[in-house]
């Protein structure tokens, strides 16, 4: 019979593992957009949605609690974040989908160091898991990667996606940090900076809305209240399990946004990404088991 802390850790990794479908709802929501609206407007909807499930989700369970060092964390981590959201939208513009998308899932090693650092112990089923879930990605995102390396732009699309994991890989280790007295309230802080840049840049930079439309807002803000659950699944199990198991389950998300695109735009999935879906499903089910 499974021990209450075995029974808790499952709890942690399934709470992760939704996290990667609702960033796989987001990284979608906002990829399929990218070259058509500005940058600044995909990440002011997005940021602005998910704040308000911050806030409503902190309200809800009372657990609204704005501590000075979570504030100043929660904003460090809110800047990293738009920086590693802006970069890859630059990236996506600049090359092509599948090698961007791939290296910017690089950004899970920062913080499964950090958990080698903080001297976290796996139980021997979740780092065989854990093992395969990386092969599994490999399987998936490299063969498109070889494919499209040669396309134009590839070189500098590469060199921002790879910025874009670095800071979003240490966004994800300042906030775990300081999301200790209130989750909901330090994910609302670091929502503060997405805004705020994003709406200076729109207001006297780019003075437009970059071809942001009413038919537009309500399926970004949809992918920001994704992005908001997400968070608030994700930081949650990463406070009380491992932030490097969380990390990894929460790597899955650009597969489940290329499942999401063979299903709504029809875009074809090759035999070497049916198969890494295959590993991927075997390697979370040893560690979530």
């Amino acid at each position: 019979m499974p021990s209450l802390g075995d029974m808790l850790q499952r709890v942690y990794s399934l709470l992760a593992l939704s996290s990667s479908v609702l960033f796989g709802l987001w990284n979608f929501g906002i990829g399929r957009y990218r070259g058509a609206i500005s940058v600044y407007s995909v990440i002011l909807v997005s940021a602005s949605a998910a704040a308000v499930v911050y806030l409503v989700g902190g309200y809800l369970a009372d657990d609204l609690v704005f501590d000075r060092f979570d504030m100043t964390n929660g904003f460090l981590g809110g800047a990293l974040n738009v920086t590693g959201t802006f970069l890859v939208l630059k990236a996506l513009e600049r090359g092509p989908m599948g090698v961007v998308v791939g290296v910017a899932a690089s950004c899970t090693l920062v913080p499964l160091a950090y958990s080698f650092l903080l001297g976290e112990t796996l139980t021997a089923l979740a780092g065989l898991g854990i093992a395969v879930i990386i092969a599994g990605l490999l399987v998936f995102y490299v063969p498109t990667m070889r494919q499209q390396s040669s396309a134009p732009g590839s070189s500098t699309a590469i060199l921002l996606a790879l910025l874009a994991a670095l800071a979003w890989g240490l966004a994800i280790v300042v906030l775990d940090i300081s999301a200790r007295e209130s989750v909901s309230a330090t994910m609302f802080v670091s929502q503060t900076p997405q805004i705020a840049f994003t709406g200076l840049m729109l207001l006297f930079v780019t003075r437009s809305w970059g071809g942001l439309t009413r038919g537009t807002i309500v399926p970004l803000a949809a992918a920001g209240v994704a992005l908001g659950l997400g968070n608030l699944a994700f930081y949650t199990a990463a406070e009380q399990g491992d932030v490097g198991v969380v990390s990894v389950l929460g790597s899955l998300s650009p597969a489940v946004a290329a499942v999401l695109a063979y299903v709504i735009l029809h875009e074809n999935l090759r035999r070497s990404q049916q198969v890494a879906l295959a590993i991927v499903i075997v390697g979370t089910c040893l560690v979530v088991g």
